[in-house]
């Protein structure tokens, strides 16, 4: 196998003439001197050309030697991962694929994503330390690949460079791929956007068993959420893996009961078959020495009737031995009789064998009756538990929903106070500032007035009305601040009135945060009864596998008792056999020894 390969290798390079190299012709030597039958091919770390990978992949396109292939530490080109791309789409063979640090992006990333289009037989990919997500649009070709993908089990995408919006192409494309168990995804660029997408493929994926999101900057809530989904999956596949198990377990333990079943009637149908056939042949043996001896004894008659003239001393011998002949036939009569006697219990036990027979069929009706029952309430059971999960994501929606209306809430109370009180602080420092300066004038006027009082005293009046003026401003200012006070007080019941509502808001939303607890309880609970009544199931289940396997022992013993009463009849027919040929051989000896005795008797 690995010889052939090689021998392909070497041929598609000198097709597309390039000289192989040499890493590539060492490796296969060495699997050559393993003599493997399924090796894994081991490039890693070398350095390959682009028409090197492209003559690969030809040769992998169809190749059933490899079930593993590495191509890690390549670094290999764009060009080189189209080759190998290209190839490993028409592989049916290869199970795992390593492709780690390549500096896999744009082109690469397409060419990937058209292969797992085709390919129908990987189970594991590995794309760690690659820049996959560095090109929105390359990326969505590599989620609409894995998205119809039906074969692969495991991906791993650690290092990647996968952007929230890749992360939501990728999460689309898993809601229509329901056949990858694991998936990696740490050290990557999720954020909370691609947290939520995943988490919200995660209500319609059931089958991803193990996501991991380490390093990638997703909240503690959403990540929990994640984690709580993925664990959920977990919990299901195992259960239908257990199920599966078991019913697998229980089809073959039938199957095998029904073929030792079979093979025990159709042994005890050739036995009674070569019994009867050995009864046959005895019988036919029986009656051809019965015949020859009546043969023998007409002849023998002839010869007595012949010498009755000269020997009449021998009548009453002759009476005697008719009479011992006569009771001969009824002894032979008897045992016709009882011969088929024997034969009609043969008949009848026949016939008991085929309701035995019948009954067995019998039996396995009600049992796949019940088998098909079991899978019904299975069904119901993973449509129940479905509903509710699906309501309990739903409760899960609206309580994030009403935790960012808390915080929205708490977040504008919080602006509208800080407003409240920087308003208030400008009033007061501008009130306090202009007071200052009307006190500054006024004591800068009464200080010119008492020095000009005495050279302007012919200006009195005027500085009275002046006076007059300013006691009528200073009242007028008197009254803004009091309106000012006013005002301010106004502002501060609103703000009052804004708390006590916002109180009230955060008291209802909090009443309405408990039902949802109090609903999300309930749904425990309701869960944790299907889960009893799964454990219920499960007993019966058990029980009556219980049931199936007494009543198949019981049915092993019938089985028993009935090989032991075939053996009975058996050893009584050979009984029987031993003492007719006795009862011959004594005939027999008596014939002969009678004809010796008239021979000895007319000589």
């Amino acid at each position: 196998m690995m010889e052939s390969f090689r021998h392909i290798y070497v041929r598609l390079c000198k097709d597309h003439h390039i000289d192989p190299q040499d890493c590539v012709l060492e490796k296969l030597k060495s699997l050559e001197v393993g003599s493997k039958s399924k090796a894994v091919l081991d490039l890693s770390t070398n350095s390959l050309t682009p028409k090197t990978c492209c003559v690969l992949g030809k040769a992998l396109a169809s190749d059933r030697t490899f079930v593993e292939i590495k191509f890690a530490d390549c670094m290999l080109a764009e060009d080189a991962i189209k080759g190998l791309a290209q190839g490993l789409a028409y592989n049916t063979f290869c199970k795992k694929l390593d492709l780690k640090g390549n500096n896999i992006h744009a082109a690469g990333t397409e060419a990937i994503g058209k292969m797992l289009r085709q390919n129908k037989s990987l189970v594991s990919l590995c794309l760690e330390w690659n820049g996959m997500g560095m090109l929105d649009n390359s990326f969505a070709v590599f989620c609409e690949g894995l998205g119809s993908n039906t074969a692969l089990r495991a991906l791993d995408l650690r290092n990647n460079q996968i952007s929230h919006d890749s992360v939501s192409e990728l999460a689309a494309a898993l809601k229509r791929n329901v056949h990858l168990r694991a998936l990696d995804l740490r050290w990557n660029n999720c954020g909370l956007l691609g947290g939520r997408a995943l988490l919200e493929m995660l209500q319609s994926n059931k089958t991803i068993s193990r996501l991991e999101l380490a390093g990638n900057n997703v909240p503690t809530d959403i990540s929990k959420s994640i984690e709580t989904a993925v664990q959920n999956n977990a919990d299901r596949q195992v259960i239908i893996d257990e199920n599966l198990k078991r019913t697998q377990i229980m089809s073959q333990h039938i199957r095998e009961l029904e073929l030792d079943k079979k093979l025990q009637v159709n042994e005890l149908l050739t036995s009674l078959d070569n019994q009867q056939e050995i009864h046959r042949k005895s019988h036919r043996f029986s009656t051809e020495k019965i015949g020859n001896l009546q043969l023998a004894l007409e002849e023998r008659k002839g010869a007595f009737n012949s010498l009755a003239a000269k020997l009449s001393m021998a009548e009453t011998e002759l009476a005697l031995s008719e009479q011992k002949v006569n009771e001969y036939n009824s002894s032979l009569n008897r045992l016709k009789v009882e011969m088929q006697e024997l034969a009609a219990n043969h008949v009848t036990e026949m016939r008991k064998e085929k309701e035995m027979i019948y009954l067995c069929f019998v039996i396995d009706q009600p049992m796949k009756l019940f088998l098909h029952q079991m899978i019904h309430m299975k069904q119901e059971s993973e449509d129940m538990e479905k509903i509710l999960r699906d309501r309990i994501s739903k409760l899960e929606s609206q309580r994030l929903d009403m935790e960012e209306e808390i915080s929205r809430l708490k977040s504008t109370n919080v602006s509208d106070k800080l407003n409240a009180e920087e308003q208030l602080q400008t009033l007061k420092h501008r009130l306090k500032s202009e007071e200052e300066q009307r006190h500054v004038q006024l004591e800068e006027k009464i200080r010119v007035l008492q020095t000009s009082r005495d050279e302007l005293q012919s200006l009195t009046n005027q500085q009275v009305a002046t006076i007059s003026q300013l006691q009528h401003k200073n009242s007028n200012l008197q009254m803004e601040v009091d309106n000012l006070r006013r005002q301010m007080d106004e502002l501060n019941q609103e703000l009052a009135q804004k708390n006590n509502y916002t109180m009230a808001e955060v008291g209802k939303v909090k009443a309405e945060l408990n039902k949802l607890q109090n609903k999300l309880d309930q749904e425990r609970s309701v869960q944790s009864e299907l889960r009893e009544k799964l454990a219920t199931v499960d007993s019966q289940m058990s029980e009556q596998m219980l049931k199936h396997r007494r009543q198949m022992e019981e049915k092993e013993k019938e089985v028993v008792l009935l090989e032991e009463k075939l053996k009975g009849r058996e050893l009584e027919l050979v009984r029987l056999r031993e003492e007719e040929a006795q009862r011959v051989q004594v005939l027999q000896s008596a014939i002969l020894n009678y004809v010796g005795k008239q021979g000895t008797s007319s000589r």
